[in-house]
């Protein structure tokens, strides 16, 4: 028995060391095509790469897969391209569907199919609805797997004869696989029915791997019903075609088959050749499985001839694969539960992820908001002050504004006042001219009493309401010029409410002459001999 056992091992070893040549080969393209994505700025671009990775990783990590599934959803769920996201959902159903996982498989189908219905999409549909049918197949329920093999004739006889052409492989599909539906279900009567139909699509459209499956399960199906003449010319159309094609997998089955057509007619050598030839091939490419039935037969055909001890050794080598079958079935079980727990974690990740960022966005919105509703309060308070402001401002402008002219005004009364003043000096001085000596002196004394006092009265007068008016003017001006006299400082007072020199002349009793002296000695006082700056425009910027 042990060495058997280490023949199997050493085909094990075979296969395996051509697998992991090839998932090497694969994981390199898979390097490439990630580079590629990682570089690619059109959403087109994108769509086409992630596209290709699902499908490449799908032959050797099915983990990977699915991620890159998801990637691709959320891709289109962020162009909102409905069409695009549904079609990496249905990716997705696939790799779950060899993993096993066939609830998460039917529940990604039909999230796709509602898509794809939404919007026509007369192809996704199709696919989603046959892969559907494969799942219910799969698990056995054929009567479900029927129902929607049948869903997807009906779709594809809807459809305008224009669209129509471009899938009949799609159509060839489905009616093989309704056919190996109603066989299971042992009606090989409507199973041959829908085989020719299947056949007939796959011809129109010459699809070899299709036709050639076709009329293997033609010839396999007519063989069991005793129509042997028919099964063997439908058997050798499949190799044939496969022949041809290099059809080395569907070639493995063809001859097993023919093996088995070989025993149903009690041609036993024939039957140990086609057997054998399934063997070969099977060794060849490493179709452990294939390499099973085919010592299946060999057993049952050497038992036949009573050579029971080769039957002995076929038996052997049949029971060590079905154990390392069996076996490796367990290890992709055990992978399948591995995987589905890693992407349960990740799934649990991404939504712990999206509710942090979600909480994040929450509470920078509310930040924001709160920003703008202190901005806008803000910006309403700053209005509302600046209005009050303006208002204050233009109160006080007019109340300066009355204020000058009131000002104004009263210096005018003063000026009028201490020119009557001077009148009545000027009468009285004429009139002392006709008095005798000893009134003349009275006449003198009122004369300068009544200049006197009109100097104190204006002056005092006129300062109390200028410095109402102008109130930080004398402060200003002496701290420019801090040896400015007082009576310059009268004279700026004057000078500032735009007084002529007439009127200063009046007020102050001078001769026009000496005010304008007056003048040009302040301006020299105040740096503006020389300049271009004009005295009363200095005076009143301050």
């Amino acid at each position: 028995m042990g060495r058997y056992k280490a023949f199997i091992y050493i085909l094990i070893f075979l296969f395996s060391t051509q697998f992991i040549q090839s998932q090497n080969t694969d994981i390199i393209k898979e390097d490439s095509l990630s580079n590629l994505l990682m570089n690619a700025n059109a959403y087109e671009k994108q769509v086409d790469i992630l596209t290709q990775i699902v499908k490449l990783t799908r032959k050797y990590d099915y983990k990977k897969s699915i991620i890159y599934s998801n990637q691709g959803q959320e891709l289109a769920n962020n162009n909102d391209d409905i069409i695009q996201f549904a079609l990496f959902q249905l990716e997705s159903g696939i790799t779950n569907y060899f993993l096993g996982n066939y609830d998460a498989t039917l529940k990604l189908y039909f999230s796709a199919l509602a898509a794809f219905e939404k919007e026509k999409h007369f192809i996704g549909s199709l696919r989603t609805l046959n892969n559907i049918g494969a799942v219910y197949d799969r698990i056995e329920n054929f009567h479900k797997a029927i129902n929607y093999y049948q869903l997807c004739i009906q779709l594809f006889n809807e459809t305008p004869e224009e669209i129509k052409t471009e899938y009949y492989k799609y159509l060839s599909q489905i009616y093989n696989n309704l056919a190996s539906a109603y066989e299971k279900l042992g009606e090989d009567k409507r199973a041959i029915e829908y085989y020719e139909k299947a056949l007939k699509a796959a011809e129109a459209g010459y699809f070899p791997d299709i036709t050639s499956s076709i009329y293997n399960n033609l010839g396999k199906i007519e063989v069991q019903n005793g129509n042997f003449g028919l099964g063997k010319e439908y058997l050798d159309k499949a190799i044939e075609i496969r022949k041809e094609k290099s059809l080395t997998e569907g070639l493995v089955k063809s001859y097993y088959f023919l093996s088995d057509y070989y025993n149903h007619i009690n041609l036993l050598d024939s039957a140990e050749w086609a057997a054998k030839q399934s063997l070969e091939l099977a060794k060849q490419r490493g179709l452990l499985e294939s390499q099973q039935v085919a010592h299946m037969f060999l057993y049952q055909i050497y038992e036949d001839k009573g050579l029971l001890a080769k039957a002995l050794e076929e038996h052997k080598l049949y029971k060590t694969l079905s154990d390392s079958l069996l076996n490796e079935k367990k290890m992709n079980q055990l992978a399948q539960m591995q995987i589905s727990f890693e992407l349960e974690k990740i799934e649990e990740q991404a939504i712990l992820e999206k509710a942090e960022l979600k909480s994040q966005y929450t509470i920078m919105i509310v930040a924001l908001s709160a920003i703008l509703i202190v901005s806008l309060l803000g910006t309403i308070t700053y209005r509302n002050q600046k209005k009050r402001v303006d208002l204050e401002n233009k109160n006080l402008e007019l109340e300066i504004d009355t204020k000058n002219r009131e000002l104004t005004t009263n210096v005018m009364y003063l000026v009028q006042k201490n020119e009557l003043i001077n009148n009545v000096a000027k009468s009285l001085l004429n009139l002392k001219k006709n008095l005798k000596q000893e009134n003349q002196r009275s006449i003198q004394e009122v004369i300068y009493n009544l200049n006197a006092e009109s100097d104190n009265e204006i002056w005092n007068e006129f300062e109390y309401r200028f410095q109402m008016v102008h109130t930080d003017f004398y402060k200003k001006l002496r701290y420019r010029h801090s040896d400015i006299t007082p009576s310059e400082e009268r004279l700026a007072a004057l000078l500032r409410l735009n007084l002529s020199s007439k009127e200063i002349s009046t007020i102050t009793h001078q001769t026009v002459r000496s005010v304008e002296v007056a003048r040009g000695r302040l301006r020299k006082k105040l740096n503006l001999t020389g300049t271009d700056i004009n005295l009363v425009s200095y005076l009143s910027d301050l």
